[in-house]
């Protein structure tokens, strides 16, 4: 697996740190949270990067996704068709 900041591929999992999952009242559903997204690339690569994503971003896995750089880190969104 490798580190990149711009991939695009079939988001295979994408895992939240623990003080997110146990937290799920407390969290600021406005903010995009930090999480651990594993993506395949087109070559079969699986990239694991730290991303910003939504909250609700679980219905992305299986979907194919692009992460892109902004002023506060690698944001992780639907790859638009």
């Amino acid at each position: 697996m490798t580190e990149s900041t711009k991939v695009e591929g079939r988001l295979v999992a994408l895992h939240w740190p623990r003080e997110a999952v146990e937290s799920t009242m407390a969290v600021d559903t406005t903010k995009l949270q930090e999480a651990t997204a594993e993506i395949e690339d087109c070559s079969g690569v699986t990239h694991r990067v730290e991303v910003l994503a939504g909250w609700d971003a679980d219905y992305l896995v299986g979907k194919d996704v692009v992460t892109s750089t902004t002023a506060d880190g690698i944001v992780l969104s639907e790859k638009a068709e």
